[in-house]
């Protein structure tokens, strides 16, 4: 009975019986604390399998099997194959019996279907069943062959001698006994993908003689296709009992793909394109289908060039319409494998997730309207280009339109490694995409998508129009579609794949109960409000399947299968959603996601040009005008103040406000997400507090004071929240930029301005906070670690005149100690990424002397003037005299960039030297100070000019830095303003943060 589940038992509870402390152990461990008390709540049985209570099989549960008994392999036309396209059978002798036993149950309960297949159908059966069955047993076979070895059991002179051995030993009569006892479960999941592939199978065949006639009409214009010769499988995962995608075979020489579903989605999508190709003039691919209510015959759209660039043209206007569809119905999960470029059409071959219900929870927060925003753009269609990351901060772009082979998966994938030798282990290897069907190409060349930006605008844009114009009649259409049913995909399959995998491991597959408290983890967190739909998920993982959901396009129920598992799970139906879509179709919309459609497109990494940020030469003799040009400059003060408010989006009850955010990944490639903005004021609602303090100020607007009340209201809150709990802050960051005390340092500026006390008050709360993470920070930069945060508290005590801040400010230098790395020349400190130190003002030595020599400035403790020196006298070392600058080497880089920004190179130097001088009285420092200060005016004074405007790497904050410096030291106001071409980068458009987005660039225009 040790092959039944938790669900399928009855526990007797006859007498007291204490916990089994080795299984409680092993369960903490596995799953953690919190998911075994979860468990303990949820499952009665739990507890008992816990205590070691007797059970019984509910009377129920039909564990009756198909012949357990071992099976000869005797005929030689069974021969088992060892490599089936292209993947290897290992152990291949333990699974002959087992395909014995299904091969001859396929030929029993097929009856006449025999008639309707060729003697192929039997190997291909015998293949998929092959491989399915060791994706189950591998991890079981390897531990045993371990085990052999270690007990000197193998005979053979080396290791691939003794994988001879045990092969010859797994497929014995004796083994094969012992595995069912000691691994029942392992025999029973075997048994049943037995069972189901022969169900599956079957029904195949019965399909295929009831719809024969039907296909031979629609398929082959009233031909004959004779029988099934052949059934390519592994198109898809396993559903709802073993069913997948299976590619089939006809005597006449075609083939057809079957599908276990209904294809009504696919007919349905197809008319709605053709409503729009009539009013556009354009037209689709369509392929045939011949769709029943539980399973469908389909066409295979094959894989085409096109002719010449006239047909790529097209190409993407044909999927621009296709693109809006999606976007008005809300499709999603359209990745690379679902579209197919068959010449001049791109073609879409699974719209199982045709629309989206209203399972969207009421946004509490504006972090929800946001993720809600973005799923209901024309990003979340997966169409257009668009990166998951992994932890390392790298993406791969899954989508329709440009996913391509080569890209690191963002997981890694289980391998078999010394294969075929009493060694062999599994382990995980990088994984990478493999070439798909999905992108347009000619002569044998794929073409790059950027060039084709204007046609997929156009394409999308006429088809918005033309429904826009109809939507009455464009709406008849749509009623058609109230009775489909949509795929819900509420977890990444891979996430199910992964799960489903590991619970084949040999310690799971002795008792049922550890199997299936195994699979309970894919409740974690969500067992209180979705537990019947984790019980429905653990019963597919059980049975081998990858859970599948659906709603009724009319409906709010959620259905596994046939049968429904929430009665409400939606708030509205999906039906009602694309009639409120429909009805919000507008030039606003349509002018949003045309922009969202550039943006992705123009931020493909084959085009850098667009977004890549140079640097330009100002010649002496350039000239500029001489006062800025009012006009310009408020047609783009007026320009970003309409975006900040157009993008600003609003949680449900209007009393939170944020932006989504475009940000490239950490590493530095080209790999972008879109996410709400976090709290720091670098690029977060810190930043836009202060930015919409200075609009107020500068000019009173409704809009804008309601965005600030707001932006004010959740900064006080997430001071007050941090202070009640540390748990609650967004990081344990310190630093000035990028860390808690950038929310200080906002107070202090919003103090400044408006001289409103409450702003010192808040200032203080979470200088308290900052004081307390200091220790736990590892970063020491000023950006975002603990230079920092020393850097604020002395502003804190410029501002206060309170002592306590130059002593937090000394703890927080103290702790950087460690930290330091004795360089050839003087200390640095390494960057976060493990990089060596460099110099400038947000990662580097720059920035990390401006506290130091503050805090020499005022306690007079040598350590602080001796920490300075070395300091300096580093970044000194990475002076070079020809270029002018300071020039941090990468680590694989023989010559360090050239940079002028206020992040990296010689405008961030200046500022920082700017602020040093004016914090220190010492003449040698004065004029150590004196000298970087006019080696970084020359540098940045001929090369302020950059494609981005934004203050962090950009024109705008070069200028500002060559403005502060002009005035401090009294020089002639200089015009250098180039309004005539201002634009902004592609990355920038959807990123209105202070230092790296258009808000930083408003900001510092309005002081204009």
């Amino acid at each position: 009975m040790k092959d039944t589940y938790l669900w399928e038992r009855d526990y007797i509870h006859d007498h007291v019986i204490s916990v089994n402390e080795e299984k409680e152990k092993y369960w903490d461990q596995l799953l953690g604390e919190t998911m075994v008390a979860e468990l303990r709540k949820r499952y009665p049985e739990f507890q008992a399998y816990l205590e070691d209570w007797i059970f019984e099989v509910k009377k129920e549960v039909d564990m009756s099997a198909m012949n357990k008994e071992y099976r000869e392999w005797t005929e030689p036309s069974y021969e088992i194959h060892r490599n089936i396209r292209g993947t290897k059978l290992f152990f291949a002798e333990f699974y002959q019996p087992f395909l014995i036993t299904g091969i001859e149950e396929f030929k029993r309960q097929l009856n006449t279907g025999k008639e309707q297949i060729a003697p192929g159908v039997y190997e291909d059966f015998r293949d998929e069943l092959a491989v399915r069955l060791q994706n189950i047993a591998l991890r079981t076979l390897i531990a045993e062959m371990h085990g052999y070895k270690q007990r000197g059991m193998l005979k053979g002179a080396d290791s691939k001698e003794e994988y001879q051995d045990f092969c010859r030993i797994c497929g014995r009569k004796e083994f094969f006994y012992y595995i069912a006892d000691t691994y029942p479960v392992l025999s029973r999941c075997i048994r049943e993908r037995i069972e189901c592939q022969i169900q599956y199978y079957v029904q195949v065949v019965q399909w295929f003689r009831e719809d024969s006639d039907k296909i031979g009409e629609l398929f082959f214009d009233g031909g004959t296709q004779g029988r099934i010769t052949g059934i390519e499988s592994g198109l898809s995962d396993l559903h709802s009992g073993g069913k997948e995608v299976l590619k089939i075979c006809l005597e006449n020489g075609e083939k057809l793909l079957l599908k276990p579903r209904s294809m009504e989605n696919e007919q349905f999508f197809t008319r709605l394109l053709g409503w729009i190709s009539e009013r556009t003039g354009s037209s689709q691919y369509h392929y045939t289908i011949l769709s029943r209510y539980d399973h469908s015959w389909c066409e295979i759209v094959e894989y085409q060039s096109c002719e010449s660039e006239q047909d790529i043209h097209p190409y993407y206007r044909r999927l621009g319409e296709q693109l809006f569809l999606a976007y008005l119905l809300g499709t999603s999960d359209i990745h690379a494998e679902n579209l197919i470029a068959c010449g001049p059409y791109p073609v879409i071959v699974d719209l199982e997730a045709l629309a989206r219900p209203g399972k969207e929870t009421r946004a509490e927060s504006a972090e929800d309207a946001i993720y809600s925003w973005l799923r209901e753009s024309v990003i979340g269609t997966g169409i257009l280009p668009f990166y998951v990351w992994n932890k390392e901060g790298e993406g791969i772009d899954e989508s329709a339109i440009h996913s391509q082979k080569g890209q690191k998966l963002p997981f890694q994938i289980p391998a078999v490694a010394e294969e075929e030798t009493s060694n062999m282990y599994i382990t995980y290897r990088e994984g990478f995409t493999s070439a798909g069907r999905n992108l347009a190409w000619m002569k044998g060349k794929e073409e790059t998508i950027a060039a084709y930006v204007d046609d997929l605008l156009a394409g999308f844009s006429e088809a918005y129009q033309a429904v826009e114009k109809e939507k009455g009649s464009f709406q008849s259409v749509l009623e058609e579609g109230k009775g489909l049913q949509s795929r819900v995909v509420l977890m990444h399959t891979q996430r199910y794949a992964m799960l489903l995998n590991s619970s084949y491991h040999p310690s799971l597959l002795m008792d049922g109960a550890d199997r299936e408290i195994f699979l309970c983890s894919i409740g974690q967190g969500r067992w209180n409000r979705e537990e019947r739909i984790v019980r429905e998920e653990i019963l597919a993982l059980l049975r081998g399947d990858i859970p599948c959901f659906s709603s009724g396009m009319d409906e709010k129920s959620l259905y596994a299968g046939e049968e429904k598992c929430e009665e409400a799970f939606f708030q509205r139906t999906a039906y009602s959603w694309v009639l409120e879509r429909l009805g919000q179709l507008d030039q606003t919309d349509r002018n949003k996601q045309c922009e969202l459609i550039r943006t992705s497109m123009e931020l493909i990494p084959e085009k850098k040009e667009h977004f890549v940020n140079q640097i330009y030469e100002v010649r002496a003799d350039e000239e500029f005008e001489r006062t800025v040009n009012k006009e310009s400059l408020d047609r783009v003060i007026t320009m970003l103040s309409d975006r900040l408010c157009s993008y600003a989006l609003w949680n449900q009850k209007k009393s939170e406000v944020s932006w989504p955010v475009l940000r490239f990944a950490s590493s530095g490639s080209c790999a972008w997400q879109i996410r709400p903005m976090g709290i720091y004021f670098y690029d977060g609602l810190s930043g836009m507090l202060l930015l919409t303090t200075v609009m107020q100020e500068k000019q009173k607007s409704e809009r804008i004071e309601r965005i600030q009340k707001a932006l004010q209201r959740q900064l006080f809150r997430y001071t007050d929240e941090g202070m009640e709990d540390l748990k609650n802050l967004q990081s344990q960051n310190t630093g000035a930029y990028t860390g808690e005390s950038s929310v200080v340092y906002t107070y202090l500026k919003l103090y400044q301005l408006t001289k409103e006390a409450i702003y010192l008050q808040y200032a203080r709360k979470h200088a308290e906070i900052v004081s307390k993470i200091v220790p736990k920070d590892t970063c020491a930069d000023l950006l975002g670690g603990k230079a920092g945060a020393a850097w604020i508290f002395l502003q804190m005590f410029e501002q206060t005149g309170e002592e306590r801040y130059v002593k937090e400010a000394e703890k927080a230098v103290y702790s950087m100690f460690p930290q330091a790395v004795k360089m050839d020349c003087g200390i640095g400190w390494k960057l976060e990424t493990g990089e060596n130190p460099i110099s400038g003002m947000a990662h580097g030595n720059a920035g990390i002397l401006m506290p130091v020599l503050a805090l020499w400035e005022l306690t007079k403790k040598q350590e602080y003037e001796i920490l300075a020196e070395k300091i300096r006298e580093y970044e000194e070392s990475l002076y070079r005299e020809e270029r002018g600058n300071w020039i941090d080497k990468g680590q694989d880089q023989e010559e360090g960039e050239d940079t002028v920004a206020w992040c990296h190179g010689t405008a961030g130097i200046l500022l920082a030297r700017l602020w040093c001088y004016q914090h220190v009285t010492d003449r040698t420092w004065k004029e150590r100070l004196k000298i970087d200060i006019e080696r970084a005016y020359r540098k940045t004074e001929t090369y302020w000019k950059r494609d981005s405007w934004s203050l962090c790497h950009g024109t705008g904050g070069n200028l500002w830095i060559l403005e502060m410096a002009d005035q401090m030291f009294g020089k002639e106001k200089k015009e250098r303003n180039d309004m005539a071409g201002f634009r902004l980068l592609p990355q920038e458009k959807l990123n209105p943060g202070i230092m790296s987005g258009y808000g930083g660039i408003l900001l510092y225009l309005l002081t204009k």
